[in-house]
């Protein structure tokens, strides 16, 4: 048999096995796939067995829990919903003292039948600059997994459960003829209204609707609208960067009215884009929804004209006591949102405003004062800020900043800034479905001509799987932008269990202490890694696939490294599994001490060195590498590290570098073109999520010499290090072709070894050379 042809075989022997060891971890593959398995030999069972593994199903009904009727029986009153598969096993008996504490640590119930009354201090939070553990898990899962998959958060269930269990009495003014009956139930549905905005909203709203007979529609909230809304009724302040037409203007509008009407000598300010669209809002989400509302719940208006509403005191027989509270709506203007200086103030399509970052400015020093009983600073007003991708010359690009700095401060968890950030994906639009987002992406995509690729940028813009689309550029990138979204999708939709892990690594110590100055106290003889939830801010390290024990010559390193404690790139580095032929793990932060970033990425050799040396072969950029360099020969570790002469002749650099590859001139663009390589062969095997994330914003401009250059859109909000370290490693594992992976566990003692020795070429270039040495067996 050929040499080639015995590649290609081991390499599709390889991706059976990638794919067979995915389906025993839960991923589920399409049938074709675990057709081959089995006629391969892989697995017995048939395709039905295999697809219906533990793991592949979700038993769980999918009916909404927030729905009850006046028919609920007793017993249903009495029943929890809990959408949780690690809180209780099936069966468990436990005290109902046990079962309230696990529910209320865990935040698992997404409503309760049980009858309770439930308060605003249920589900406010303490704090809303200081936030609490399970809040900062709620909003990450929410920013990274979308509506549909976001974690359970108590208070916010609470906040559902109070509003429908309200609803859900199904009582009105007419059921009560006893006049004080009548204003006992005026005067609960006005308390209630002020306590809980979604309440007001799904049972009073309007809306003004030219599509239907009627011309109105009642309001109905979304899981995003609950989210929204929720976010207001507890007092923070936040971005949204969401999808076209989510109905969050729609959702806001009624949110401000709700707060003049109920809240006394209250102040709101609500901004449009330009005076036009302040007017069409004022009249469609303010005054006509106002005028639909029962005449009992309606105070008297001093004024409604020139987008100023203002409720005053009582004049007339039968209407409500005034509140004595105002709302503008008002065009962008420096002083916008400072002058007056309203309790809340809402920018509406923010990606259409240039000067968004002086109002919020000016704004900022307004929003904060010193609570006396803490002696701490307070958020007094809130903001509440929300636009969508596309017309950036028109201001998106001041909107893209505070959106992207504001999510950068949060996963830093750096909350004194007090604006929270929140992505809503394309699901979150009202009543979208797949074939409806296909029909769409189809309609974009079908353009021909000089304007497609622009047609194809406004449909992400505007249906956005993830942040970063929604500022996409007309730029040039490495690959299609629909392909990436494919590989985003794919890794997604991942079961749970298979998803990458989060952590960091903890050096395992010999006993051989260090001299003084040194950042550990005795030698490192291995690693271990310590696993964090997501959006922890101690993650340094993703990892896809633990290191194989018994393999030799599988993995090997690429780094990207941080040439100081300065700058704004993080420090990057990837294994690359020479068998499966993807990343296994990535190492991917900045600390402010280099010693520790470099100490972390030494780790993640180790730990995926199966054969206990010096770590696995490692390629770093030259460049800027030479601190991180020495750092591994300080530790003993220089062994580890690839010559320059052991890349291909293409990739050596005539500079000097003995060590690694040299990113500059000529070479930046073979290594892109190899990036393009790895990506192109191997990209649907990979299951790092930031590293496609980084691969949307890396594209292509030409210098004033018309030469190509490559590297974020904006490198103060945009990275490429896990792209590089990607394929570095690749580069890396390429360097040892010639060295098979090796199961030492299966295989056979073989009759000769390979060994490696330094040498020097005929041109005095430090060369690894291998040879085979005969072993007894």
């Amino acid at each position: 048999m050929s040499e080639v042809r015995k590649n290609s075989k081991n390499i599709k022997h390889n991706n059976l096995e990638f794919l067979y060891d995915l389906m025993q971890e839960g991923v589920p593959l399409e049938d074709e796939v675990i057709q081959q398995l089995k006629d391969k030999g892989f697995i017995e069972k048939t395709i039905e067995e295999s697809t219906a593994k533990e793991g592949n199903v979700d038993w769980r009904m999918h009916n909404d829990p927030t729905i009850t009727n006046s028919g609920t029986s007793p017993v249903d009153l009495m029943v929890d919903v809990v959408e949780d598969e690690n809180v209780f096993n099936d069966g468990d008996v436990i005290s109902e003292e046990d079962y309230r504490k696990i529910v209320e640590e865990k935040g698992a119930v997404i409503y309760s039948g049980t009858k309770i009354d439930i308060s605003q201090k249920d589900w406010l939070p303490k704090s809303v600059i200081e936030h609490e553990k399970d809040f900062i898990e709620w909003i990450d899962s929410l920013n990274s997994q979308g509506i549909t998959k976001m974690k359970n958060y108590r208070k916010f269930n609470l906040y559902l459960q109070q509003a429908y269990q309200w609803i859900a009495e199904n009582k009105h003014l007419s059921d009560f003829s006893d006049e004080e009956d009548r204003e006992n139930y005026k005067d609960q549905e006005i308390d209630r209204c002020a306590q809980n905005t979604l309440y007001f909203l799904n049972k009073y709203l309007q809306l003004k609707e030219s599509t239907i007979v009627v011309g109105l529609r009642q309001y109905k909230a979304t899981k995003a609208h609950e989210v929204i809304i929720f976010m207001l009724d507890s007092g923070y302040s936040f971005y949204i960067g969401k999808p076209r037409q989510m109905a969050a203007t729609s959702t806001l509008g009624g949110c401000a009215l709700a707060k003049t009407l109920f809240k006394k000598n209250h102040y709101l300010k609500f901004v449009t884009q330009d005076k036009l669209k302040g007017e069409e809002i004022f009249e469609d989400k303010i005054k006509y929804p106002f005028a639909e509302l029962p005449y009992w719940m309606r105070p008297n208006v001093i004024n409604d004209r020139d987008n100023k509403f203002a409720l005053g005191n009582k004049e007339e027989k039968g209407s409500r006591e005034g509140v004595n509270s105002k709302m503008d709506v008002v065009a962008p203007s420096k002083t916008a949102v400072s002058g007056g200086t309203p309790s809340i103030a809402m920018i509406d399509e923010a990606g259409n405003i240039p000067i968004l970052t002086q109002i919020i400015e000016d704004a900022r020093p307004t929003m904060f004062g010193m609570d006396p009983a803490t002696g701490k600073q307070k958020l007094l007003r809130q903001i509440i800020v929300w636009g969508t991708g596309g017309e950036m010359e028109k201001g998106g690009k001041a909107f893209e900043r505070e959106l992207l700095s504001a999510m950068k401060a949060w996963k830093e968890r750096k909350f004194g800034g007090a604006i929270i950030p929140i992505f809503f994906d394309w699901t979150a639009r009202p009543g979208m479905t797949q074939e409806m987002y296909d029909s769409e992406k189809e309609y974009y995509y079908s353009k021909e001509g000089p304007d497609a690729d622009e047609s194809k940028i406004l449909f992400r813009q505007q249906y956005p799987t993830c942040l970063e689309d929604m500022f996409l550029s007309s730029s040039k990138t490495l690959v299609s932008q629909d392909w990436i979204n494919e590989q985003i999708d794919r890794i997604l939709k991942t079961n749970p269990m298979t998803k990458p892990k989060y952590g960091y690594f903890e050096p395992v110590y010999g006993d051989v202490e260090q001299p003084e100055g040194s950042d550990v106290p005795y030698n490192i003889i291995g690693a271990n890694f310590v696993p964090l939830g997501i959006g922890d801010p101690r993650t340094t390290t993703i990892i896809f696939q633990e290191p194989k024990i018994g393999w030799k010559h599988r993995y090997y390193q690429g780094t990207d490294p941080i040439a100081s404690d300065t700058g704004m790139s993080n420090m990057a580095s990837s294994i690359w599994d020479a068998h499966y032929n993807t990343i296994s793990a990535v190492v991917n932060w900045r600390d402010n001490n280099y010693r520790e970033v470099f100490l972390q990425s030494m780790l993640l050799g180790v730990y995926y060195d199966t054969e206990k040396q010096f770590g696995v072969k490692e390629l770093l950029e030259a460049n800027i590498g030479k601190a991180y360099q020495q750092y591994k020969e300080y530790k003993g570790r220089f062994d580890s590290l690839v010559f320059n002469s052991e890349l291909p002749d293409t990739l050596q650099a005539g500079s000097g570098n003995m060590v690694g590859i040299d990113n500059r001139n000529i070479r930046n663009k073979l290594i892109i073109d190899k990036m393009f390589e790895m990506l192109q062969a191997f990209g649907g095997k990979i299951y790092i999520h930031e590293m496609f994330v980084q691969l949307k914003t890396f594209v292509c401009t030409l210098t004033d010499k018309g030469n190509e250059t490559w590297g974020p859109m904006d490198r103060k909000h945009y990275k490429d290090d896990i792209l590089f370290a990607a394929v570095f490693s690749y580069i890396c594992a390429q360097c040892h072709s010639h060295i098979q992976p090796i199961n030492t566990i299966e295989q056979k003692k073989s009759g000769v070894k390979v060994v490696s020795s330094l040498e020097y070429d005929k041109n005095y270039n430090l060369k690894r050379v291998y040879k085979r040495v005969n072993v007894s067996r």
